[in-house]
């Protein structure tokens, strides 16, 4: 995950400004981690975890690489930036504060490879709502 984390660091960002794509790669990288989840709960053996290991570090090294980029081409008030920001990192705390209660409920229910189904939802729900995003062109 670390090699193909970095390596899209240093790949993503100019490929995307060369092609002039941004929200595309942002939604697919979205995709890529819903992938991940669906192979450690499909395939419990060596194969599901490089699988995940192959999918997440793509996919993390794409979101790390652009989504503070796409966050700022669609804030609507380019003189209220601070304040938009704010919003969104109250939103990933507030998500990551309820994370361990939801993850909590849904082994209890399901089991451990519960989470892995979870995972591909919510990512897949990411994802569509990135690449349904009309106010960005590129």
């Amino acid at each position: 995950m670390l090699i193909f984390g970095i390596l899209m660091g240093l790949v993503a960002w100019p490929l995307s400004n060369k092609f002039k794509i941004l929200k595309l790669p942002v939604g697919i990288s979205t995709i890529l981690l819903a992938i991940a989840g669906l192979s450690l709960f499909f395939l419990r053996n060596n194969t599901g975890i490089i699988l995940y290991a192959l999918a997440a570090g793509l996919g993390m090294g794409l979101w790390n690489a652009l989504d503070n980029l796409l966050n700022l081409k669609v804030i609507p008030d380019q003189n209220r930036v601070a304040f938009f920001l704010g919003v969104y990192n109250l939103g990933n705390t507030i998500t990551q504060a309820i994370a361990p209660v939801l993850a909590a409920a849904v082994i209890s229910l399901f089991g451990y490879s519960g989470i892995f189904i979870v995972s591909f939802i919510f990512s897949l729900i990411g994802g569509i709502s990135m690449l349904s995003i009309k106010s960005l062109k590129r």
